[in-house]
């Protein structure tokens, strides 16, 4: 069941000011795709075959993909630079800026350029389109100002898929490195000492160094990309002042009958606009669904069965509303 990408709002969120001169993007110019030499699929981290079949793809994490040439990744550079003084700081990731589709169009027009999505889908064995939760489409990530501090720590992500880009040269800083566990987000919760909802947290206890995976990047416009929500990993600090930067790309599946991997706290963040994008992705998951049903739906159906599929097809909408009248709740109470 194939969705199509979800449109921007036609407002942007209060606070997100667009950058008034930047690289205009150009995909001949900026793209460099080249495929990885290595997958890890979740078999070989551990998940049942239920799990797998309930997941989008069945590759868990890659090795080094290129995405961006040097100019690209020099126009990458250049744009996180430019809004470095709009990011903040947080107590899992360190340093980061939200919302850089609002901020940046060029970040916009690279995340969602078909040429990337497409070869992202050929290397995951998956459709993937730009998330639609704009606020998710693009994350900057930035070095921590205190050393004693990781870039990020272990976690699991609140999307289901994304993209890694390493921006600066990996060359010129020590530590930072990215890694992570070759394992289940279950085995992971339990070593960490926390739940499987308590992954998206801070998480300062470490994991056994021989079940962890350092990720070599070649250079700067190297990535990975991995299923965030089943894969825990992190940054290591950096042992010297130094800039560091990644970009993080948020992608959903174009099929859209997987059960959704988005995290219902995601619509509790902080983030402008958080609430409504929230409501959209639902909302958009259920007209997808409703569509197909309309389509296909046989007029000779039984009674139940039409129960059942009207039933499914508005279940991420119907999810929405209760996660956000609990919000709403709660907000009274306080």
């Amino acid at each position: 069941m194939r969705a199509n990408p979800l449109a921007l709002p036609t407002s942007t969120p209060s606070g997100y000011e667009p950058l008034p001169d930047e690289p205009e993007f150009d995909p001949a110019r900026h793209l460099a795709l080249e495929p990885p030499e290595r997958v890890w699929t979740l078999k070989d981290f551990g998940y049942s075959e239920e799990e797998i079949r309930a997941s989008a793809t069945p590759i868990a994490v890659t090795g080094p993909i290129r995405v961006l040439s040097k100019a690209g990744a020099d126009a990458a550079r250049t744009v996180a630079l430019a809004l470095k003084s709009r990011s903040q700081t947080g107590d899992r990731t360190a340093h980061y800026l939200t919302g850089g589709v609002y901020r940046s169009k060029f970040l916009r027009d690279l995340c969602a350029s078909r040429e990337l999505t497409q070869f992202l889908s050929q290397v995951i064995r998956c459709e993937v389109l730009p998330h639609s939760m704009p606020s998710q489409q693009v994350y900057i990530n930035y070095a921590p100002e205190d050393l004693s501090r990781a870039v990020d720590t272990w976690h699991a992500d609140s999307i289901g898929m994304d993209t890694v880009v390493m921006v600066t040269d990996p060359t010129s800083f020590s530590g930072g490195r990215f890694q992570f566990f070759e394992g289940t987000t279950q085995e992971a919760a339990r070593l960490l000492g926390t739940s499987s909802s308590g992954l998206t947290a801070a998480i300062t206890r470490d994991l056994p160094p021989e079940r962890v995976v350092t990720v070599e990047f070649p250079a700067a416009g190297y990535a990975i990309f991995q299923q965030g929500s089943m894969v825990i990993h992190r940054a290591t600090r950096l042992l010297q002042r130094a800039e560091r930067i990644t970009m993080v790309f948020g992608y959903v599946a174009g099929d859209v009958v997987p059960p959704d991997p988005t995290r219902d706290s995601i619509a509790e963040w902080e983030e402008a606009g958080i609430i409504a994008e929230y409501a959209r992705h639902k909302a958009w998951l259920s007209a997808t669904k409703l569509e197909h049903l309309i389509r296909e739906l046989n007029v000779n159906a039984p009674r139940a069965d039409i129960c059942r599929m009207l039933g499914s097809a508005i279940a991420d909408a119907q999810r929405a509303l209760a996660v956000l009248r609990e919000g709403s709740d709660r907000d009274k109470i306080r």
